[in-house]
């Protein structure tokens, strides 16, 4: 098995090897001058607790965590750590540590992650799961993804006879996704692989439960998009798991993927898990039908927990009404348990649920939700009892027929009641209602029917002009639970306040809650201080107070105060220049009444000059002529720039080789400079494009709507021989032009690949003449890639749809 895997990554790094020629590291530009950026954060929190009881909790606990950011040319290497004294009190082994440290350098599209970290593939193999030891993701921008990754997941640890200590084995796993990714469609293949070492620890005893495993799983996965508004995905995962590597080596022939290439035992077993659906997009209706079945008792080492032994079937639908001012979502599902009937007791339930938002006016929101759920469950007979049962007519009545309804609801107005510059006003009510009820063969008992009710109502009004907010809620609840009643109510009271130009933010507030539950009353008091501040635009300082009293009939006053300490700083450092094999300072020689001849040789990257000053100009000057350059000469401001550096590199042919040589590097560095940004513009713009594509898709149909809406309008109205507004007709002749414009341009995005842009196909080297200089001054005024992105589509669409052939008559 080992040896499969290791074939397949080999094959893997490969292929990636090929794709990779064009990203060559240029190992003499990193040579050269550059600046190394140096940036991270610092988070540290004391907390310090003291009450008047006995509790377990410690009276000082710290947490510091933080990350620092090495950045050199395209690298990025950052550093997470986080340390923390909250198991130094405990008195028994964990096999996982509190305190983590980790390395995540990336260079373009390599990431790296080093050190206890954890990685993601799907939810039936590595999910979440921390280890010690290594991952890569490659996400380059061609379909081919690949991750993989190699650790420690759990550290030995002996059993010393401490009923908390977690005994365990040094488990280590180790697995890869691979992904093949277009436009239209997807393909996934995971594996991931993880053993227990026997003789990591000394033997533990049998009433604890723990024996050394063993465990393969493989995913398949897929998604297609068709008529580009139906989505359809899939995903089928076998596990085959070792429970005991102990036991002997078994023959049997697996039942599912994973068990063909494991080395099975008789402790071996082998479950599956299958995941499918499909997305409607209907226009402004969404439409979603999902279907997920996984065996009982299906685990992977990959995760913690796994919920396994059910069957899910749900259908959600979504959609907007009257101009976008209501949205309104249903939600309906069955989930069932007992797949194999092998359990006593089985149990399923039906859930539906309707979520709506009306805005009502500007100032005025209205939200509201419904659930219904419903579970049931048939408890079989004991099989003695029916072995004995001398009655075989009484079956039904003997059969436990249980169900349990239950449902909520929400209800909440948000009301701006005013906003002025010197004043502002909001008001929010609240409503929900949580109920449940036991039904036994049809009939609800009395005390099996559960109500709790819950209003508040909370005012603000704020001053901003004196910077300060005050807020006031008053609350109620009402609760039967069985035969017991209780209510509650309560009211706060907040100040928010800023002092100093803004620097110094402080709250006071104060809560009083009282309970009343039988003959048992409760009553709760708590007052909260917090202030927090920004020292050099870096330092965020912060200190929270709460200070909590509670007296109970029959119980001992509590009192207990929780004071939390909170710094934070995000630094920003920029080293020096660092150069690297610099050219020895060459010696001067004395040549009397000889005028000395300007000629000498030097190098950078991959060129060698050699000559007369003037002669390596012109050689120089004619670099951005060459076809790598061509993005440059696209750069309006840069060859203004370019062109000044010329003239200064012009100015020094007849001074000396050093002041000389420093005007061509000054160029050269900034030619070089720039060709390096297309690569970025490349990538960029390609990502943009795949954007574009995904959303025109999702509105294709919203689109196609509008237009046809209108035209059966506008033909009914001239079949019955009324007339038609000079309006309708060109709102008509604009939505077709609109409806034809999105439909051009989605075929010409489908098929766009990423060395399309790299070559300028088609409309791309317009586009690119047109905003090139734009988006070098993003890049270099570091906007977000994200910013950029979004602006790239939003140009990209505009100018697709403005060079449509319908719009070009």
């Amino acid at each position: 098995m080992k040896r499969v895997v290791s074939s397949i990554v080999v094959f893997i790094l490969f292929v990636f090897a090929q794709r990779v020629d064009a990203q060559n590291l240029d190992i003499e530009g990193i040579t050269k001058s550059t600046k190394l950026k140096v940036n991270g954060n610092i988070n540290a929190n004391a907390i310090y607790y003291n009450s008047n009881t006995r509790n377990a909790r410690i009276p000082f606990t710290y947490f510091v965590q933080g990350t620092i950011n090495l950045n050199w040319l395209t690298f990025n290497v950052p550093f997470t750590y986080s340390y923390s004294n909250q198991g130094e009190n405990f008195d028994y082994q964990l096999p996982f540590n509190f305190n983590r440290l980790s390395l995540h350098p990336r260079y373009k599209w390599i990431q790296a992650h080093i050190g206890d970290v954890t990685m993601n593939f799907s939810p039936y193999t590595l999910s979440g799961h921390q280890f010690t030891g290594g991952g890569v993701e490659l996400t380059p921008n061609f379909p081919l993804k690949f991750s993989a990754m190699y650790g420690r997941l759990l550290r030995a640890t002996e059993d010393d006879g401490n009923e908390q200590t977690l005994p365990a084995y040094k488990r280590v796993g180790y697995g890869a996704k691979l992904s093949w990714e277009k436009p239209r469609y997807k393909l996934g293949l995971i594996g991931f692989y993880a053993k227990d070492n026997i003789n990591s620890i000394l033997p533990i005893p049998e009433e604890r439960n723990i024996r050394p495993k063993e465990n393969l799983v493989i995913s398949l996965s897929g998604e297609t998009t068709i008529a580009r508004k139906y989505i359809i995905r899939a995903e089928y995962a076998s596990t085959a798991i070792t429970q005991d590597l102990r036991a002997d080596k078994s023959t049997i022939s697996p039942n599912n993927l994973a068990g063909l290439f494991f080395n099975n035992r008789t402790s071996t077993e082998f479950y599956n898990a299958l995941r499918a659906g499909i997305d409607l997009n209907l226009g402004a209706m969404k439409v979603g039908l999902g279907y997920e079945r996984i065996d009982p008792n299906y685990e992977t080492l990959g995760a913690y927990y796994f919920n396994n032994d059910f069957e899910n079937i749900t259908l959600n639908l979504a959609r907007t009404l009257f101009n976008n001012k209501v949205n309104i979502s249903f939600n309906l599902g069955y989930q069932r348990d007992n797949l194999n009937n092998q359990k006593t007791q089985s149990l399923g339930r039906t859930v539906g649920s309707v979520n709506a938002t009306y805005q009502v006016t500007d100032a005025i929101t209205l939200t509201g939700m419904y659930s219904n759920f419903t579970s049931f469950t048939n408890q079989n007979l004991n099989q003695f009892d029916d072995i004995n049962d001398n009655d075989l007519t009484d079956e039904e009545q003997e059969a436990l027929n249980y169900r349990q309804l239950s449902q909520n609801a929400n209800a909440n107005l948000n009301w701006v009641l005013s906003k002025k510059k010197n004043s502002t006003q909001t008001v929010n009510l609240n409503y929900s209602l949580a109920s449940s009820a036991n039904e036994e063969n049809g009939i609800i008992r009395v005390g099996q029917a559960n109500n709790f009710h819950n209003g508040n109502a909370v005012y603000t009004i704020g001053f901003p002009q004196n910077s300060l907010t005050v807020s006031s809620s008053v609350n109620y609840s009402y609760n039967d639970i069985g035969r017991d009643n209780s209510n509650a109510w309560g009211t706060s009271l907040n100040l928010n306040k800023l002092f100093f130009k803004n620097k110094l933010n402080t709250t006071l507030g104060a809560a009083y809650n009282n309970s009343i539950n039988k003959e048992i009353k409760t009553g709760v008091l708590n007052f909260r201080a917090s202030a927090g501040t920004v020292l050099a635009k870096k330092h965020n300082i912060s200190l929270n107070a709460i200070q909590l009293f509670r007296n109970t009939t029959n119980v001992s006053d509590l009192s207990e105060l929780t004071l939390t300490f909170n710094y934070s700083y995000a630094f920003d450092v920029s080293k020096p220049k660092i150069e690297f094999n610099r050219t020895p300072r060459e010696k001067k020689v004395k040549t009397p009444k000889i005028k000395k001849e300007k000629v000498f040789k030097f190098s950078y990257r991959k060129h060698t000059f050699e000559g007369k000053h003037e002669n390596i100009t012109r050689e120089i000057k004619t670099l951005v002529e060459q076809e790598e350059f061509k993005t440059v000469k696209g750069l309006k401001q840069v060859l203004n720039d370019l062109e000044l550096l010329a003239i200064d590199m012009k100015e020094h042919e007849n001074g000396s080789n050093k002041k000389y040589k420093k005007t061509a590097i000054n160029y050269l560095d900034l030619l070089y400079k720039y060709k390096d940004f297309s690569d970025t513009y490349h990538d960029i713009a390609f990502k943009s494009l795949q954007k574009l594509y995904t959303q025109a898709v999702a509105l294709d149909e919203r689109v196609k709507q509008d237009y046809i809406r209108l035209r059966n309008l506008v033909n009914a109205e001239k079949q019955m021989g009324n007339f038609v507004l000079e309006s309708d007709e060109k709102d008509l002749l604009a939505r077709e032009k609109k409806y034809k414009a999105h439909t051009w341009m989605q075929e010409q995005l489908v098929s766009l690949t990423y060395e399309d842009v790299i070559n300028d196909k088609g409309l791309l080297k317009e586009f690119k003449e047109k905003y090139l200089d734009k988006v070098f001054s993003m890049i270099m005024n570091k906007k977000s890639e994200k910013e950029i992105e979004d602006y790239f589509s939003l140009k990209y669409a505009k100018f697709y749809h403005d060079n449509a052939p319908v719009n070009k008559k």
